[in-house]
């Protein structure tokens, strides 16, 4: 992805957010501190202004997989969309990974919006278009590449981000054991 265009759509979002002035103020996530939770009935939907943050789930065995990372300007909305768009609750949990400053937008107020500003709809349906994109390379990633292709892919797509992480995130990310990535990073 062109990351002129990455740069400036998160900027055109920022301008856009300034100008409709929203309920809510922007507030800090100390590193641990939960977003949406485990069941949660997800009503709001975030902006991250800046940090990390990142969506976890439960397998059918209990294990725990890291799903998503959240960091501007890249991937910036936050939101099970799933439990937002239908109205359910959260079968992920989002949380700080550093200290984070981010504004939401309660579902009804997000309605509102949609209904009322021709930017702000048009915006939604941008960003919701590229996120579309962006699960389905990963999806066909899982499906295409081995261990080894999805941790080169995700470091050279992902440099600053591969150096914040520890490497059991990285490896939940990847679908991957944490042996595997510790064994091919020594390797280069």
């Amino acid at each position: 992805m062109d990351q002129k265009k990455v740069i400036s759509r998160y900027q055109h979002t920022l301008q856009l957010l300034e100008q409709l002035n929203l309920t809510n103020k922007p507030i800090k996530l100390h590193k641990g501190e939960t977003f949406i939770e485990y069941g949660e009935k997800t009503k709001r939907i975030g902006i991250l202004l800046n940090g990390l943050l990142y969506a976890t789930y439960l397998s059918n065995t209990g294990t725990e997989w890291i799903s998503r990372f959240f960091f501007p300007p890249v991937n910036f909305i936050v939101s099970n969309h799933q439990g937002f768009y239908f109205g359910k609750n959260s079968t992920e949990s989002i949380k700080a990974y550093e200290d984070s400053e981010i504004i939401y937008i309660e579902k009804e107020e997000f309605k509102q919006l949609l209904d009322s500003s021709h930017d702000f709809e048009r915006t939604v349906r941008i960003l919701a278009e590229e996120s579309y994109i962006h699960a389905m390379d990963r999806v066909h990633s899982f499906q295409s590449l081995n261990a080894e292709q999805r941790i080169r892919k995700f470091f050279a797509e992902n440099p600053e981000l591969g150096k914040k992480l520890q490497r059991q995130h990285i490896a939940s990310y990847l679908g991957i054991h944490r042996n595997i990535l510790t064994r091919f990073l020594y390797k280069i």
